[in-house]
Parts: structure tokens; sequence; C-alpha cells
């Protein structure tokens, strides 16, 4: 294998670094768990470790898959530690793949396929920047869900509720919120249409909101959600 110039070989860990920094300062803006830096480090550290085992070593023991694919495997434990799971919810997985994804720049860039590459981070930016908001229009109509909350103000309700609404995967499509007619209930009732979620994991939020203090009822179908 012939070895590229120091200054081509540097270039290609160039390369590799803006694409992770890119993907990074997506992760970054949406304040994920792991962002511009750590993304920048890991295409980096692939694209490094890529060459050096490419290039640094001569004769028969040369092998650089064998580097490649111990990369893959040691990014996996810095994706775990990008996932959070709260009760029966995991979140960050997005951001793990986006990390996997910048080991895959690091490894391709440092082998030169640099337009392999390039396409590769400009399709990877698409996915995680348009894909997400999308999600709700391209499924079926029947995924929109429709439910009614009465509760006592003041206690961070609809928060509460909204955290685990967005962290289930769902969409909040509309909110509604009206106050008794008697004022002397002090009760606060709230409409809401979300997207996205599956029957299962709606459920879940609704009873943990229902098992609240303030909550005095929830309606899972005042109306047609379809």
């Amino acid at each position: 294998m012939d070895t590229p110039s120091s200054l081509e070989l540097i270039g290609r860990l160039a390369l590799a670094l803006t694409l992770g920094a890119v993907l990074g300062l997506e992760r970054e803006t949406r304040h994920k768990t792991a962002g511009l830096r750590t993304h920048s480090m890991v295409a980096l550290g692939a694209a490094l470790f890529t060459i050096a085992g490419a290039y640094a070593v001569v004769g028969p023991q040369n092998d650089p898959s064998r580097v490649a694919a111990q990369v893959v495997t040691g990014i996996g434990f810095i994706g775990a530690g990008a996932m959070i799971r709260s009760g029966f919810t995991v979140t960050g997985i997005t951001t793990a793949s986006t990390l996997w994804m910048a080991a895959a720049f690091g490894i391709a860039a440092a082998m030169g396929l640099y337009v392999v590459s390039i396409v590769a981070g400009a399709m990877a930016l698409v996915i995680v920047v348009t894909f997400g908001p999308l999600k709700p229009y391209v499924l079926f109509r029947r995924s929109r869900k429709r439910f009614e909350v009465r509760y006592r103000p003041g206690h961070g309700t609809l928060d509460a509720l909204f955290m685990g609404l967005e962290s289930g995967g769902g969409r909040i499509m509309g909110v509604i919120t009206t106050e008794s007619d008697d004022p002397s209930t002090e009760v606060r009732q709230t409409t809401i249409d979300v997207r996205g979620m599956a029957d299962v994991e709606l459920a879940k939020v609704l009873a943990t909101i229902a098992d609240r203090d303030e909550v005095i009822e929830i309606d899972h179908a005042p109306g047609n959600g379809s």
C-alpha cells in the first residue's frame, strides 16, 4: 500500500473533523448530551486510528480493516453513554446513532473516500434535520390522539405532561385550555391533540399524570381524534 504524503493525511483528518463537527453542531443546537466537541473528537479519533493502522505498520501485519473494526466496536461504549433511560422511556438513541456516523465519517475520510464521505455527511444531516419534524405528517391519521385533562392549576401539570409526551416520541399538534364556569372551583380543563405515539406509550404517560394529586380526571376520548 502506497503511503500518502503527510499533507494528504492531514487533509483526511481535517475532512473527518469537519464532517463530525457539522453533525455535532446540529446536536448542539438541540441541547443533546453529545454535541459539537464530542462528535468532532469521535470523527477525528476514528480517522487517526484508521490512518495509524493503515500506514504506521509496515509488512504482512498491516491490516487496516482490523483497526476500523475495533473503532466501530469502541464507539458503542460512547453511544451507550449518550442514551438515558427514564422509566420505560429511552432517550438519546438518535444522538448515539450520530456518534456512530461520526466514527464512520472518520474511517471513510481516513481511507481516502472523499466524495463518499461528503455525500454521506450531507445525507446524515438531512436525516437528523428533516426526518424528525416530518414524522408526525407521514404517519397515518389514526395516529392522532386527543385527550382531555381536568386539573387544579399551579402545580406544573402541563409541563410534566408535555415532557412525558415528547419523551415518548409524541408531537403535540394542538392545545386548548378553558377555565371552569365556576370560579370557586379553580379547575382548569385542557384538551390536547398528539401524533406519533403508540397507544401503550400514551397510556403510560397519562397513567403517570393521573396519579398526581391535582389531577381530577383524564378523558381519553373527549372528541373525534382521528
